[in-house]
């Protein structure tokens, strides 16, 4: 370990967390210090896999780490993220931040009095591609954005689609705009038990853009796109392809963008905001604006539930 390096565990070892554990005792900045899971198992098994200590029991990091990723169940996020930060632990918690608005804004408060780093891990936002959207698509007035993937029967699903695959778009909206959301309406489906697997969803925001969002976990393909109109054209972007088309009155430009994968560099940015070396990109308050919006959309939504199941 170098001197430098900051002290890190991982609370949740499902099929993300994994990947946080795989990064951080890769990442010469951080010394993995040690794994959480319910599990007993897991634990055995990641304990054992990178060499370092495993527990039950979030609390046991208390006056081991510097910094903790909480990759646990949305439901999990708020009294984990609480009691570490309460510690005066800097956390980085899964999207969404909590999954209530009020456990959010609680955990915001938290950090903020206690100067800690609280970091979202809104994902999306660490692809060059997106980074590369941000700067193109300046002041837009409309945009479109689909997000859908098919059933999977085996991933853990704890929240709705809205909480799962639309708030990462409304997170980017919310970046490209840097405006708030006035009125919302939406539709949903419920194709199984539980909450909406499909749904549509359509912002009015304050400086005037509009924005059609759609997300479905129950469809035939997987496609993650976005097209932001603005006053002097278009920019489209493919998230999976990792390529964007540019449109203007000088002509149409289409491209690749640099690959890089997104959890390394959020990870190392949140490394860089724990020494002091940078600003959060996605800080408490706009994971928890995110979810405000998101919330809205639920609150709003007429969701059906059709008679033909998949």
């Amino acid at each position: 370990m170098k001197p430098e390096a900051v002290r890190v565990g991982v609370v949740g070892l499902g099929k993300w967390g994994r990947h946080h554990v795989r990064i951080y005792h890769q990442l010469p900045e951080a010394h993995l210090v040690a794994v959480v899971s319910p599990n007993p198992e897991e634990v055995a098994e990641f304990s054992a896999r990178y060499r370092v200590p495993g527990f039950l029991d979030h609390r046991e990091l208390v006056g081991k780490v510097d910094a903790v990723s909480v990759v646990a169940p949305t439901v999990h996020h708020y009294a984990i993220a609480r009691d570490l930060l309460q510690a005066g632990v800097h956390v980085l918690v899964e999207k969404p931040i909590t999954a209530r608005v009020e456990e959010a804004r609680e955990l915001v408060a938290l950090a903020r009095a206690r100067n800690l780093v609280l970091l979202v891990g809104h994902v999306e936002r660490f692809k060059p591609s997106v980074e590369e959207l941000l700067q193109r698509a300046r002041e837009p007035v409309f945009v479109q954005a689909r997000r859908v993937r098919p059933y999977q029967p085996g991933r853990a699903t704890d929240v709705g689609v809205v909480m799962d695959l639309m708030i990462h778009d409304i997170d980017i909206v919310l970046s490209l705009t840097g405006s708030h959301v006035n009125r919302v309406t939406g539709i949903g489906a419920r194709l199984y038990d539980g909450d909406e697997d499909l749904a549509v969803a359509h912002l009015v925001l304050e400086d005037g853009c509009v924005a059609s969002l759609v997300a479905s976990r129950v469809s035939p393909q997987k496609a993650a796109e976005i097209e932001v109109t603005t006053s002097g054209g278009s920019v489209y972007l493919n998230y999976l392809r990792e390529h964007m088309v540019v449109r203007s009155a000088t002509g149409r430009r289409e491209f690749p963008v640099r690959h890089e994968e997104p959890l390394r560099a959020e990870l190392r940015h949140f490394l860089a905001c724990v020494r002091g070396d940078a600003t959060p990109r996605v800080p408490g308050e706009a994971g928890l604006e995110a979810l405000e919006v998101a919330q809205r959309i639920l609150d709003e939504m007429t969701v059906v539930t059709p008679r033909v199941r998949v």
